[in-house]
């Protein structure tokens, strides 16, 4: 277990710490505002589209063989990142991260639940589990801003070979191979349309600040819907299917899931502006960003830690309703207070995100079958993938989109992605709060 808290606290810095990295990584590697965005959301977006794959192949294959194959190619992506001279380089680099830690989180998942057989146990290693990467997530913003400042940006990758190496010489020493004996099927079908749906929708997102068409941007996002209601409709006729697309019949279930992507992305969306407005707006260093965004990850953890603990006296419904409305809140005191209240609103809305997290984590757990809990974890871990990198690739375009369409400052075009994110996130409040009151009745 000791090693998958390493390597789960390394996979959470590399979803944060890259974004105070940007200015300098824009800076060297002349990357344009598109490019930018790839190398901040491409981690997550790989992540979320290999992860089902990746389950399937520990299945098969052997979970720890898939591990050690996601620790492999978590260096190697790492250093060729590092070593980038261009900006297709760089991004190769993050996909290639992403697709180690979807290969680590598929192999970590079926280890705990295998290796940990009492629901006590099995409760525990995964608490411990998401405690550790919030903490790499809490951490990589500092981390981030200490590298590129007394190093080089090159070293917020590099620094992952040699812990990620010691955990891979320690995985290979102590993990027990384990396998499904009755894997599902490959099949290609499946893997296909999962990657093309989701991949139309990302490049129609991206697609949108050069898009000079009327035409492209939503031909891309049709194609990518019927994508995924093809993979929706293939997962409902076979035998064992990758995704148990059934499990969406459960309200808690479907509305605990959406409430985790939607406030991951949001959550790390913010984030990714924050950096942006404090280095290249008001000229902060990439350490200075980091600090000043310690509350907000700080926060985010307590939030996360508490909320389980105030069930005892306050409800659930209550518990959501009311870290929806510290994250509706947040946004808008960022906005409209001065500078100096900056710490007490990033608090704010880092403690609603993790209450939110933790809560909707643990109904969508909770909401599924005692023999589906597996997929319930492919579905938790796909939402908060897929909603960290469609919600940096969203804020940011709307970003760059109002400051372009507008002419505005940087700034400005910032605040206006942050107001709506705090328009989503009360959006989400009452339909959230209606399905998990109906759930305590």
């Amino acid at each position: 277990m000791a090693t998958f808290t390493v390597v789960l606290l390394v996979g959470g810095t590399d979803l944060t710490k890259v974004a105070v990295a940007l200015p300098e990584l824009t800076a060297q590697l002349e990357l344009n505002p598109v490019q930018a965005l790839w190398t901040a959301d491409a981690y997550a977006l790989s992540t979320g589209i290999a992860v089902i794959p990746s389950a399937v192949l520990a299945d098969r294959y052997g979970r720890k063989r898939i591990y050690l194959a996601g620790l492999t190619a978590a260096v190697a992506s790492a250093l060729v990142a590092g070593i980038a001279t261009d900006p297709a380089t760089l991004i190769i680099g993050r996909i290639g991260q992403g697709v180690g830690s979807a290969l680590l989180i598929a192999a970590t998942v079926a280890i705990i639940r295998v290796s940990f057989p009492t629901v006590r146990s099995r409760a525990f290693a995964y608490g411990l589990w998401v405690s550790s990467f919030s903490a790499g997530v809490g951490l990589g913003p500092l981390l981030g801003g200490l590298l590129v400042d007394r190093l080089t940006w090159a070293w917020v990758f590099w620094i992952n070979a040699p812990v990620l190496g010691l955990c891979l010489i320690a995985a290979v020493l102590v993990l027990p191979e384990s396998r499904n004996p009755r894997p599902p099927g490959l099949d290609p079908f499946s893997i296909g349309s999962s990657t093309i749906g989701i991949a139309a929708v990302i490049l129609a997102l991206k697609s949108l600040p050069r898009d000079d068409s009327t035409w492209f941007a939503p031909t891309l996002l049709v194609a990518g819907a019927v994508a995924v209601a093809a993979f929706c409709l293939r997962q409902a006729r076979l035998h064992r299917p990758y995704l148990d697309v059934a499990l969406f019949k459960n309200p808690v279930l479907a509305v605990a899931a959406l409430s985790i992507a939607a406030t991951t992305g949001l959550f790390n969306g913010t984030l990714y502006l924050l950096t942006q407005q404090l280095q290249l707006v008001d000229g902060r260093s990439a350490l200075e960003a980091g600090v000043m965004l310690l509350p907000l990850a700080a926060a985010s953890v307590l939030g996360g830690v508490l909320s389980p603990c105030l069930k005892r006296w306050i409800s659930e419904p209550h518990l959501l309703t009311t870290g929806f409305i510290c994250t509706t809140l947040g946004p808008l005191l960022l906005i409209s207070l001065p500078q100096t209240a900056q710490a007490a609103s990033l608090m704010l809305l880092g403690l609603g995100a993790g209450a939110v997290m933790a809560i909707a984590s643990n109904a969508l757990m909770s909401s599924a079958p005692t023999t589906r809990t597996a997929d319930a974890g492919a579905i938790q871990e796909s939402a908060f993938a897929l909603g960290a990198g469609m919600g940096i690739a969203t804020l940011g375009v709307l970003a760059l989109e109002f400051s372009t369409d507008q002419e505005v400052s940087p700034g400005s075009g910032i605040d206006s992605a942050l107001g709506l994110s705090a328009f989503l996130y009360i959006c989400l409040t009452i339909p959230a709060a209606l399905v998990f009151l109906a759930r305590h009745r």
